[in-house]
């Protein structure tokens, strides 16, 4: 996530062209690969069972190894081996980069001390950063929100990333009273929290795109396709996050999702819009915890 959070800053600075990118992607893609690929690659899974992990991915919000160990197909031993394999994407990111001559390494680490500069962060800040984590990134965006935002924020990413698109990444958070959306997707959940989820981006574009990867060409053949695949992919992450809280005899209700497909505005006491680059597109991220909203 850092790589392209990183990459971004590099190009507002002058650093980087937008022509560089699709190069660099490529040679990073090339240095680091996911692991059920690299588990396959070392003839320590079957194609059929990183298949299944995937598919567990999306009914349990643990990671590839983890599952790989409980359901048999790997040891910790091997997990951690494939995780050295497998390396860093921020470092394979800055690889490319200087591989490719558009940065050198002083100038590469110049401008990491100028992001950090920037933004008032810690060394130990930029070390959770470029480990690219999830769940050590989120803790960083959103520090002041509640424990359960920052955890169904962390859910709906690392879903995104599993099912949609493994490049996703997000930009400076902000809470306000009234957001705009170009069409929006949600759901409520109800009982002992209160959480309203919404995705919002535009119809033929963020959400269409989105919702191909998804649920495939097959099943997306209109853009109005694409709202409904969002509601389904906001569903997919509340059931994860009630069935997580549920294991602590926390009650959550799942209201039926719906969707709008015409521009308008969200509106509630505190909104937290979480922009993030889904696919390519901008698409926000809407919570609104334990308040009353307006469409």
């Amino acid at each position: 996530m850092f790589d392209r959070i990183f990459a971004d800053y590099l190009i507002d600075r002058g650093l980087l062209l937008k022509e560089d990118l699709k190069r660099i992607y490529s040679g990073q893609e090339k240095r680091y690969v996911r692991l059920g690929v690299i588990a396959i690659s070392e003839k320590l899974m079957t194609i059929e069972q990183v298949e299944e992990v995937n598919e567990l991915q999306a009914i349990y919000d643990k990671r590839f190894g983890d599952i790989a160990i409980s359901e048999g197909f790997l040891t910790p031993d091997q997990v951690g081996r494939l995780l050295v394999l497998q390396g860093n994407p921020f470092l394979a990111f800055m690889q490319a980069v200087i591989d490719l001559d558009l940065m050198s390494a002083d100038e590469f680490d110049k401008a990491l001390l100028e992001y950090q500069k920037d933004n008032g962060l810690s060394m130990m800040n930029m070390e959770e950063l470029k480990s690219c984590a999830i769940d050590r990134i989120v803790p960083l965006y959103l520090y002041d929100q509640p424990e359960m935002v920052q955890n169904l924020c962390g859910v709906m990413l690392r879903t995104i990333v599993r099912l949609v698109d493994n490049h996703v990444y997000i930009k400076k958070p902000v809470v306000v009273k009234s957001a705009h959306y170009p069409a929006i997707s949600l759901q409520e959940l109800k009982g002992d929290y209160r959480i309203t989820t919404a995705l919002a981006g535009t119809v033929d574009e963020a959400m269409y795109k989105a919702a191909v990867s998804f649920a495939g060409t097959d099943n997306i053949i209109e853009s109005l396709d694409g709202l409904d695949a969002m509601c389904e992919l906001i569903n997919c992450v509340n059931g994860l996050m009630a069935t997580d809280v549920s294991n602590r005899d926390i009650d959550i209700d799942m209201v039926a999702p719906i969707s709008r497909d015409e521009p308008g505005d969200i509106k509630s006491e505190a909104i937290l819009v979480l922009p993030m680059v889904v696919c390519g597109n901008d698409m926000d991220l809407f919570i609104i915890y334990d308040n009353d909203y307006e469409l």
